[in-house]
């Protein structure tokens, strides 16, 4: 653990599920909760880099099939994942929003 000025803090490189459940409880009620709730989402589901969410285009995702097609960046493997169904809830209430 390292410390902060005023608190501890995990070293480790990624959120635990307690951890992502508080940004997600961050995000709701937000003016841009249907926006930001799916990338959050989908960064930590998947394991995307920041820079891999926001380059998702809509043809990396098949919601028929419920598969991300991921594009990884600095020579990372590419490689399908399935969609669970919050995560295509969450694709298409976003989908909705920004062309509604």
């Amino acid at each position: 653990m390292a410390r902060t000025l005023d608190k501890t803090v995990n070293d480790s490189k990624h959120l635990s599920g307690r951890e992502f459940e508080r940004l997600l409880e961050a995000v709701r009620g937000s003016r841009n909760e249907v926006r930001d709730r799916c990338p959050v989402l989908l960064m930590f589901r998947h394991g995307l880099r920041v820079s891999e969410a926001c380059g998702l285009v809509l043809v990396q995702v098949d919601i028929e099939s419920r598969i991300l097609h991921d594009a990884r960046l600095k020579g990372g493997l590419s490689t399908t994942h399935p969609l669970r169904g919050d995560e295509i809830r969450a694709i298409k209430a976003w989908l909705m929003s920004a062309h509604g």
